[in-house]
This record gives structure tokens, sequence and C-alpha cells, in this order.
């Protein structure tokens, strides 16, 4: 059986709206654009939690961060979260997934297909089953002296050129399907931009070879008395959102500058890889898919980066799907999950789709005469990035409504997707709405019976030390929760040392 080969290019933190496909009108992605063109375009892909590790850990094996246990970037919780001495020298312990999970490499190299990633891995085990080739970071100086190239952008070009390396030999001549990953960093680069501009950026040694891009309409957050204690005061939690607290308005234009020149430096290397597979024998036998793992704040409620929030441009992934049978340019309504990759590319190949799966498959969407993606709802989950300021959330979306919740009192959150996209207006204390949040209200405790969440049970962290200052990012005073407990760790350590 001649069966389809898979090729999987993926970004990290790149939310749909930065995309010209999904409405953009300043973004520059030629070749996303291109790839787009001759694609399907699910129109709203939502991650299962807006943060790296989790997120990652689920898509690969479509089961929830609560079923994967991979709730952060953290050692999971049934093992040390530090040694006794955590700046000894020796690594941290990390846990693996269990094993009997099945993942999308253990799937399809049992299916008889050859499994090889390049790029970022930070999966937890989830990549069992594939071929892991190394990353080494490859060094360029800066184009632009006022945006910093880190790790992430280094290594990006060494996954590229493997990839393409590997496509222009072992895949033409490997004698069995493949399913092939080019897992890319950026835009993810912006999370060291934004520290090193945490003082602001500076305008007169800033070149630009366009204008700055415009603020976004819901970047005043006029809403921020009606939301959950959590958004309220999450400059208190999180380092990269304390940095940018007191930046003005023309910063978040030169950070939103810098972030489409990290988005134009990875699109430049997706057409790369795409040219190495249409330069070779399989481009008109393999489906190629594009996503990432969640989005960026990109300025909206004046928020940088994800951290614990459910709005649309942190947790609004691209969904792309190009292949044999795939009419190009359908644009595919309905709500999906990145826990549907895997049971939609087991069936699209017409291998069986195990039952244990929490996604769907989105295959007749793909491939028959559905317009839309076939999910009542699909959910997402929050429980921390870094120590000591843990407040779980979880979100219910579906076409019409987002429902959020934490576990704190007054935390809910209830916005109109069909009138309010932009989410400038929690619906949650009206009381035209309380039928609304009621029924919502139910499918999530639906939700949590039918998946076994443990939300409910959950544990939270005192708070009572931060949220001090009057309400606006813009008031913050002092640091984060993050970098107060790193400078605790750090004199922990000192004082054993001694």
């Amino acid at each position: 059986m001649n069966r389809t080969n898979f090729l999987l290019i993926l970004c990290d933190q790149l939310s749909a709206s930065a995309l010209s496909f999904y409405g953009n009108s300043y973004s520059h992605t030629p070749n996303l654009d291109r790839l787009a063109e001759k694609s399907a375009i699910f129109e709203y892909t939502y991650t299962p939690c807006p943060l790296c590790q989790p997120a990652r850990a689920s898509f690969w094996t479509s089961r929830y961060p609560h079923e994967t246990g991979v709730r952060t970037n953290l050692p999971l919780q049934q093992v040390p979260r530090f040694r006794e001495q955590p700046h000894s020298g020796e690594p941290e312990i990390m846990a693996s997934l269990s094993e009997t999970l099945p993942t999308m490499g253990q799937l399809f190299s049992e299916a008889g297909y050859r499994c090889v990633h390049f790029g970022k891995t930070h999966d937890y085990g989830a990549l069992k089953g594939f071929q892991i080739v190394p990353s080494e970071e490859v060094k360029i100086p800066r184009e632009n002296p006022s945006i910093n190239y880190d790790y992430e952008t280094f290594l990006d070009i060494d996954t590229t050129q493997k990839a393409v390396r590997w496509l222009s030999t072992e895949a033409n001549s490997c004698g069995q399907p493949f399913l092939a990953v080019a897992d890319l960093q950026n835009p993810h680069n912006i999370c060291s931009y934004i520290g090193e501009m945490r003082d602001g950026c500076h305008p007169d040694t800033f070149p630009l070879e366009r204008s700055l891009p415009p603020l976004p309409e819901n970047f005043e957050f006029d809403d921020i008395g009606n939301r959950p204690p959590f958004i309220q005061y999450l400059c208190c939690a999180h380092r990269r959102l304390r940095h940018a607290s007191h930046w003005t308005p023309l910063d978040y234009q030169y950070y939103l500058y810098a972030y489409y020149h990290y988005l134009s430096t990875v699109d430049r290397q997706i057409g790369e890889i795409l040219s190495a597979l249409e330069a070779g024998k399989n481009a008109g036998n393999t489906a190629v898919i594009f996503f990432s793992d969640h989005g960026e704040g990109m300025a909206a409620h004046r928020m940088v980066t994800k951290y614990g929030v459910f709005y649309e441009e942190s947790n609004r992934v691209p969904f792309l799907v190009s292949g044999p049978g795939i009419p190009a340019g359908k644009r595919i309504t309905g709500v999906a999950s990145l826990l549907d990759l895997l049971p939609t590319m087991l069936d699209y190949a017409s291998l069986p789709v195990p039952g244990t799966l929490s996604g769907i498959s989105l295959a007749d969407a793909l491939t028959g005469s559905s317009e839309a993606t076939g999910n009542s709802y699909i959910a997402a989950e929050w429980h921390d990035e870094f120590r000591d300021y843990t407040v779980p959330g979880r979100m219910i979306c579906d076409e019409n409504y987002k429902y959020t919740c934490y576990l704190e009192p007054d935390s809910e959150e209830l916005f109109d997707l069909q009138s309010d996209r932009l989410e400038t207006k929690n619906l949650a204390r009206l009381p035209e709405y309380s039928l609304v949040l009621e029924s919502y209200r139910r499918k999530l405790a639906d939700h949590l019976v039918k998946t076994s969440d443990d939300f409910l049970r959950l544990a939270v962290s005192d708070t009572s030390a931060y949220r001090h200052h009057p309400l606006g990012y813009q008031n913050h005073q002092g640091l984060s929760a993050v970098e107060e407990y790193a400078i605790s760790i750090k004199a922990k350590a000192a004082g054993q040392q001694a």
C-alpha cells in the first residue's frame, strides 16, 4: 500500500492572529501564505494549554495535561521538585510519560512509518517512537542591533539545515512512508527580547525597515476591574509581564515589531523546508501540516507572552493541512483542538484510531463534504509555569461563547465570541447572561466528570504577599513571584554551602 507521508512544521509561540490568512494586515510571511493557499485552513483551533511543555505532551499523545501528568514546564509533581542542593550541578530529576500512553511516534512507527524529529523537543518523553536528531546552535549576528538573537534563533538554523538535508536525501530513498517533524523555536525569541527591553526601548538606536505595527484594538484593558484576580494581577506572577509593566504604548509597538521580525525569520526557514520537499519525489504524496504549540499575548490587554490566560491571542493557534484529497483553500469552521491532530492523522492515513485518545478525527472535514470540525466544544487547562504562584484554571469554548474559571473566588469569565472576539467585556457578572453562564458551568462540570479531571481538588498558592498595587499592569510594584522565588532559592543554596 502506497501510504501518504507526513511533514509536520510547527512554531513555538505563534498566534493565529499574527498571520495574514487569519486576517493580519501587517505580518510578512510569504512562505506560510503560499502554504495556506494550498491547504485547508481550520478557522478556530486552540491549544490544550498556553504553555510549551504541557501543550506538547498533549498534542503528541492526544491527551489533556491532567491525563499526561505534564501540567507545567517543571518536573512532574510525583518526583522531588528540587534536590536538597539545587545548584550543586546535578541535573534536576525529570519524569517521563507513563508507558501506557501511546504517542504519535509509537503509533506511526508500529504502522511502518519512518519517524524522525528535528528541532525543539520539550516533550517529557512524548516523542517516543521518533528518531530524535540532536540540535546544535549556529550563531549569527543580529540583523537589527536592537533585536536580540538567543539560543532559540541559533537552534532554528541548525534544525532547518538538518531537515532540508534529510528531505533532500534520505526522504527520497528510505523505502518506507515517513513522518518528519521540523520543530522550530521562533517566534519564541520574543521572550528574551522583552527581558532585554525591560526598561523600554530606545527608538533613536532602533533601525526600522518598515513602519511600526499598530497596537491591537484591545490594547487598553478597560475591563480589568471586571476580571478574575489572577488576571488583574498577572504582573505579580509573571516576570515577562512584570518586565513590560511600565512600557509606553510606543514600547509595545517596538515589541510587536520585534515579534514580527522573529516571525519573518522563521518564515524564511519554513520556505527552505518546503522547497526541499517540493524538489524531491515525495511532494505529491506528502501531507504537510503546520501549527503552533500556543500563541502570544501580542499586546492585547497589554499582555506579552502567554502565562495562564485563555484569551484568543494566547490560545488560538494556526492549523493548516495540505495533501492528497484535501481541497486547497477550504476554510473549516467550528472549534478544533490540537488534541485532534493525532486522531486526524491516523484516520487520514487509514490507520486505527485508539479509543483512548481525547481528541477527535477531523479527517471528514478535510476530505469530505463537511465544512465544520464536529466538535461541540473544546477545553483547555492551566496549572503553573513557575513555582510559588499556582492558580489552576480551565476553559470551555465553542463557536458562540468562551467560559473560563480559576480556582479563586469571583474568578469566572464569559465572552460572546460572535460579537466580541477581542474579549473586551466579561459577561459573567451580568444578570442578563445568568442562564448562559449556568449552561457553561454545567458544560465544564460535565467535562470534568467525562475526562476524570481533578481540577476542583487542585491546590492554590497563597498570593497574599503580592497583589497590593492599584489595578493596572502599568501600576505594578516590586518583583514578580517567580523572581522572588528564584532569589529565595539562591539564598537557600548559599546558606547550605556556607
